[in-house]
């Protein structure tokens, strides 16, 4: 066999290797980015519907929400209650809105019902799901699977509404179209199957021509793995423009990740013969793969409008933390924080001033306790999990985190005056057994601090 005979098999043979590792980077691509997208933005969507759940149950009283009765229509608990979830149903998109009450039998009924058309009749039973039963047992919770009922099929959150002994007075829920539900996840499948598509596809047809052709079409090969790489990468914006983003809410500067995401690497050198090009195309898709990889789970546990992490991270933080608690020395503070009459923001001015009051909080939160400690758990309340952080130490971040307010308010960076309700507490073992009772005090401070505020306020 002559050189150039063992040249042209070796070419050949080292082409047919290459395609198969392009072939397989697409196709793990493919299912990667199906797997961590979908997972990130179903996480997205139920936290929206849990933030929406949450704050209208937050702004009912509870004491007159338990008390209504079908009679109670037209009086002003009544009215009071309605007027705040058809706020809600004006100005959120979302299907539907309501109140919910459990019977002695377990069974659901509806209270009040904003809808200007065919409203649930107060009384009248409801669908009992798996997250329905669990908001009455006093945790907000989302549907995992659709339901159906006379007024369709929908996704639901629910979240309690509390006396003031802390008993569950009611629930409000919250319905988002199953249909558009469904669609926003099996869009990130069809894109995914169309990225294995073309992959294959472009993989056959360079297969037939590297065993069909001579040395020749062999740059006719390199530009159809050009090609590829383009496809991959216009691909790659589609997933990120049907994505739940979170650019409305963040500086430019912050959203530049987004927009660089799927460039790739190129070299600026002519590479020397046809497998260094091949080879940097390789890589070239497999740093674009990096890249998504890492936005993606990055943004997994982070919250859309504050930029801090969300509930999610938040539950593994608890669950990692409460393992450590055996260690006899082991130091660590919560904090709890809510915002200021951040209700009445929104009613008045809109959601978008009370968003941009939310993102301010969480950055001057960030700054104060550091980005890797801040959650942003339900609504507009914060959790600060500080480990290795004493009791005196918590004091000290305490003062300046009232410096940091301060320092906001006076500026000119909001036409509204930004006020945060806190309090921590310090883990000993004496007197906390878990996290759990380390975190109701925290909160108990809070609401205590809170009570102080609106009674200073008042009082002017």
């Amino acid at each position: 066999m002559s050189k150039k005979e063992k040249r042209v098999r070796t070419s050949k043979r080292n082409f047919i290797i290459a395609l198969a590792l392009l072939l397989a980077t697409n196709i793990l691509m493919a299912a990667a980015l199906s797997m961590l997208a979908k997972k990130n933005l179903r996480e997205q969507i139920d936290q929206r519907m849990l933030d929406i759940a949450n704050t209208a149950a937050y702004m009912l009283n509870g004491d007159e929400i338990k008390l209504l009765q079908k009679e109670d229509e037209g009086t002003e608990p009544y009215n009071k209650a309605l007027e705040t979830l058809r706020a809600f149903q004006d100005n959120i998109n979302l299907d539907y809105i309501y109140g919910i009450r459990q019977m002695d039998d377990g069974s659901f009924t509806f209270t009040i019902d904003p809808a200007v058309e065919d409203p649930g009749e107060f009384g009248a039973p409801i669908v009992s799901t798996e997250a329905l039963r669990n908001a009455a047992k006093g945790t907000p919770d989302v549907d995992n699977k659709a339901y159906s009922d006379e007024w369709g099929r929908f996704y639901s959150a629910y979240s309690p509404v509390f006396d003031s002994q802390g008993n569950v007075a009611g629930i409000v829920g919250v319905d988002f179209n199953a249909n558009w539900y469904d669609g926003k996840l099996n869009n990130h499948k069809l894109i995914s199957l169309i990225i294995l598509m073309v992959a294959l596809t472009i993989g056959i047809v360079l297969s037939f021509v590297i065993m069909s052709q001579n040395r020749k079409r062999f740059m006719a090969m390199l530009k159809d793995i050009d090609r590829l790489d383009i496809a991959t990468q216009k691909l790659n914006d589609e997933i990120m423009r049907t994505s739940i983003k979170k650019l409305d809410f963040l500086p430019d500067i912050e959203s530049s990740l987004v927009k660089t995401l799927a460039e790739g690497e190129k070299d600026s050198q002519s590479t020397r013969d046809e497998y260094e090009e091949v080879s940097s195309n390789l890589q070239s898709v497999c740093k674009k793969l990096d890249k998504y990889m890492h936005f993606v789970n990055q943004n997994m546990y982070n919250d859309e409008l504050t930029n801090t992490y969300n509930k999610a991270a938040y539950k593994k933080a608890i669950k990692a933390l409460d393992g450590k608690l055996a260690a006899s020395d082991y130091v660590f503070s919560v904090a709890f924080f809510d915002l200021n009459g951040l209700e009445s923001i929104n009613a008045h001015y809109g959601f978008e001033a009370g968003d941009v009051l939310m993102y301010n909080s969480g950055k001057i939160l960030k700054h104060v306790f550091g980005k890797e400690n801040v959650y942003r758990v339900a609504g507009d309340e914060f959790i600060a999990i500080m480990e290795g952080t004493n009791h005196a130490q918590m004091g000290l971040l305490f003062e300046e985190f009232d410096k940091e307010i301060k320092k906001f308010n006076d500026s000119d960076k909001s036409e509204h005056i930004l006020g945060i309700a806190k309090g921590y507490t310090t883990y000993t073992p004496e007197a906390h057994e878990n996290y759990r009772h380390v975190f109701i005090e925290a909160r108990k401070n809070m609401k205590h601090n809170k009570e102080l505020y609106y009674q200073s306020k008042n009082s002017l």
